[in-house]
């Protein structure tokens, strides 16, 4: 074989080998690349929305867990313990059945209206299948458990699998956008007591059914531009310290502060132009997995900082 066709083998060899690497690494970017996806993705598992909880209706608290085998020396039970119950066939309960655990935790007040009662806090708990039936007691088995333990007295309802929307394809969020005009709301509290909110936690909020929200919507959270997300905590306030523009007493250098200068002239520029007229501050948004009447559960997809209970929500 000549000089020549060896060259020329070589590169078509070379040029094989570039074409199959390119094929390769598109098909992963197409792979890697959400918005080409084609399998829909739930935005959050059964077992995480089995655990929200909710905010509506207090639990019927006629089904309870009364007793457990292992009770002479443990009190909190856990995912595989035995639990005994307090009806039986008087109740139709029936081997394998599934039912929810549940606990009421208090009443819940609207933020804007402290008069108005919006339900009560149902923490679940976790999912419990009846084992064996008898004629005024039965015996389940905890296949499920959420954050924390089950208690004595902890209450049962009927399991209900119900759908969980699909993440939506992606499109960004707008830091300036204007207003819908549609229903809004606040966030009323996060799921086990938490106060700063980040992606994937679940919040609790008061627009419902009654406001025409329905599974699968999605909502902007938002705050009022330079308005002050926590201002008291406990009676105590953990605000920044201000004493004439500064921020310490230590360093004090008069009007020759850039922060004084700064904070010099915002009274008379926030008179002229009220913050309201101004874009709003974007701080992410939320996908409704529950609806009651007056309340309904999210969780928060996307964020742009940590979220905060009294934020507003706006229907997309």
């Amino acid at each position: 074989m000549s000089l020549t066709s060896l060259r020329l083998a070589s590169v078509r060899s070379l040029t094989g080998l570039a074409l199959t690497a390119v094929v390769a690494v598109s098909g992963l970017a197409r792979a890697q690349n959400p918005a080409e996806a084609t399998v829909p993705r739930s935005v959050m598992s059964e077992a995480m929305r089995v655990c929200a909880g909710y905010i509506g209706e207090a639990a019927p608290e006629d089904l309870q867990i009364v007793g457990s085998e292992k009770e002479a020396y443990v009190r909190q039970f856990s995912q595989g313990d035995l639990v005994y119950i307090n009806r039986g066939r008087d109740a139709n309960l029936q081997t394998g059945a599934e039912y929810q655990i549940v606990r009421n935790i208090g009443p819940v007040y609207d933020l804007a209206d402290r008069r108005r009662k919006l339900g009560t806090l149902v923490q679940e708990l976790g999912v419990l299948r009846i084992t064996e039936v008898r004629d005024t007691s039965a015996t389940g088995e905890i296949t499920l458990i959420c954050t924390g333990t089950v208690n004595l007295g902890d209450a049962l309802i009927p399991y209900e699998r119900r759908p969980v929307p699909t993440v939506r394809p992606y499109r960004p969020l707008s830091v300036v956008g204007a207003p819908t005009g549609r229903a809004t709301g606040q966030i009323l509290a996060g799921q086990l007591s938490r106060e700063q909110l980040v992606r994937n936690d679940v919040v609790y909020i008061n627009l419902g059914a009654d406001n025409g929200l329905k599974v699968g919507d999605y909502l902007t959270v938002y705050r009022p531009l330079a308005s002050d997300t926590v201002s008291r905590f406990r009676d105590d306030k953990i605000g920044q310290r201000r004493n004439d523009g500064f921020t310490s007493d230590r360093f004090r250098t008069r009007d020759n502060s850039s922060l004084a200068a700064s904070q010099k002239g915002y009274p008379q520029v926030a008179e002229r132009t009220p913050r309201s007229e101004l874009p709003r501050t974007l701080v992410g948004e939320i996908v409704i997995i529950r609806t009651e009447a007056n309340t309904a559960v999210g969780v928060l997809t996307r964020t742009t900082r940590e979220a905060v209970i009294g934020d507003r929500v706006e229907l997309q």
